[in-house]
């Protein structure tokens, strides 16, 4: 069995190896031949739908990491991951007091009290179900064999891991999705590519707005996946429990997935009050899909976690920074003098000059169709809609149980330049441009022609402001904060280890002993006579 299983992943092996010359070859057989490849590699389009055989799944993976090594070294010299981002975030040093800012409206009471248990409760459930046996996570909830509607433990590529259970102390089905553990889950969530994506929203069952974006591939293939198993064990579900609502969460790769998957589930009617709790929510969706969910998604991020500010351009926008930084010449030569760096950076190098180079994805030309076959909808819910519901909107056609929406998407001006007027950086980010010589401005137009991915639905931050006389001394407060702040990654020493769940539990918990200590106060007789 053993040397069977060896053999197999020696082959699949082999077949990713000759994939990648292959896409190595044909990108260096002419110079002439190069600029029309790439367009065309560019053009093609990512799946709609998760690999259905292990060649699909070969090339899909292939696919990917020429995408991400495109994306990091075949973009960032060794000299900027060593040594200029420490050198930036020194530079910068805290930037916490702008999730505080006066855009931000700080939450307290008992209210705000009441909703982080809740939250709370969740997060530990994502917790067990990721870290734990399942048996181990069945008896943390309270729940028996009975309470478990479907359970997928096993993540393949597009494929992640996710359960339904049945809540009878909230009377709601849980619907979790497991973040990113495998590796497959982590080529899930490298497939960064922008994908139309559309979302209906409904009003007394019939169609009030059509809102156009794109999403994240990788997120959005596996929310259509989960979405056929799902919605006929949620009817079935709720054909008995009628009274019972439809919660879905998760951490990460698995808060975006869900996200989108709330927004698929809520363009059928039966599921039309189905919530969503991400909790350190990848950037996912472009700006007005996001919006779109501020009534039904609520987004937790924890302190100085960079993920949800994580994009292709934030990526471009903080890298044209650490070019343009004044240490950068100050420490080229002593870099080149040290051995060990030139030994590292002529190897990587090497693999750079090995890897095909991944295009930026540029603007869609606005005269260009955009067909959203196979679209979310599995109901014929579009019947009249009124001509000015969406611009650019041309026609809704039904056929049959699938609604096809067929228009001429107008690309509007992108969100990356209205963010930049609220952040106020256009002045900062021409003068580090204009330091920048010609061959080094490629990040700054990857910015302009890239589509911004933001955290999805109503963001809460927990927030670690100074308190005390040293630097140690930090008092956590939570604000409801504007998306535009995370359109730019703020590098902090924690920015990783904020991400992961024991960080969120610890900060959560740390604010409702807090909060918790508040509404004791105000509600003492003391504070009352008083």
């Amino acid at each position: 069995m053993a040397t069977a299983e060896a053999a197999v992943a020696a082959a699949g092996g082999a077949v990713l190896l000759y994939l990648a010359l292959v896409c190595r070859l044909s990108h260096h057989d002419s110079s002439e031949n190069e600029g029309r490849e790439e367009e065309e590699e560019e053009e093609r389009s990512w799946p709609e739908m998760p690999p259905a055989t292990w060649l699909e799944g070969l090339t899909l993976a292939t696919r990917t990491v020429l995408f991400t090594c495109g994306e990091t070294i075949g973009k960032w010299p060794i000299g900027d991951i060593a040594f200029g981002i420490k050198r930036q975030m020194k530079l910068q040093g805290s930037l916490q007091h702008e999730y505080a800012g006066s855009d931000s409206v700080q939450l307290s009471g008992c209210e705000t009290l009441s909703e982080l248990t809740e939250l709370l409760r969740y997060l530990n459930l994502c917790l067990y179900f990721s870290k734990k046996p399942f048996p181990a996570f069945l008896e943390f909830g309270g729940y028996d064999q009975e309470c478990i509607l479907l359970h997928m433990p096993k993540a393949m590529l597009m494929k992640p891991a996710f359960t339904i259970v049945r809540d009878a102390n909230s009377k709601c089905f849980l619907l979790i999705i497991r973040g990113a553990t495998t590796t497959t889950d982590r080529l899930t969530a490298a497939s960064g590519a922008e994908v139309p994506f559309h979302h209906v929203i409904l009003k007394d069952g019939k169609v009030e707005k059509l809102v156009l974006g794109h999403a994240h591939c990788g997120m959005l293939v596996a929310a259509r996946w989960i979405a056929q198993l799902a919605i006929p064990c949620l009817h079935e579900g709720l054909s008995r429990c009628p009274d019972y609502e439809v919660k879905v969460m998760g951490h990460s790769m698995g808060a975006g997935i869900g996200a989108i998957l709330t927004h698929i589930l809520r363009e059928r009617e039966e599921f039309s009050s189905s919530i969503c709790f991400a909790f350190a929510p990848a950037a996912c969706l472009t700006w007005e899909l996001a919006e779109s969910g501020k009534g039904f998604i609520t987004s937790l991020v924890n302190t100085n976690d960079v993920v949800p500010s994580f994009s292709k351009v934030s990526a471009a926008r903080i890298r044209s920074e650490v070019m343009a930084a004044s240490w950068r010449n100050n420490v080229r030569e002593g870099m080149r003098l040290n051995k060990l760096f030139n030994f590292v950076n002529g190897h990587v190098e090497k693999i750079r000059s090995h890897v095909a180079s991944i295009p930026a994805v540029r603007v869609a030309n606005p005269n260009v169709m955009v067909h959203c076959n196979g679209s979310s909808l599995s109901e014929p819910l579009i019947k009249n809609t009124a001509n000015g519901t969406t611009n650019g909107t041309d026609a809704l056609k039904i056929n049959g149980n699938s609604a096809q929406v067929c228009s001429t998407y107008v690309a509007p001006q992108l969100e990356t330049e209205e963010i930049n007027t609220r952040q106020e950086q256009e002045t900062s980010n021409g003068e580090a441009a204009a330091e920048l010589p010609e061959n080094k401005l490629h990040d700054t137009q990857v910015a302009s022609r890239s589509r911004q991915f933001y955290p999805p639905g109503r963001i809460i931050h927990m927030v670690a402001l100074p308190d005390g006389q040293t630097e140690d001394d930090q008092a956590f407060q939570i604000y409801e904060t504007p998306r535009y702040l995370y359109g730019k990654i703020r590098l902090a020493p924690n920015m990783v280890k904020d991400h992961y769940m024991p960080s969120y539990l610890k900060t959560l918990e740390v604010l409702l002993d807090r909060l918790s200590q508040d509404c004791t106060d105000k509600t003492s007789p003391s504070s009352v006579n008083l």
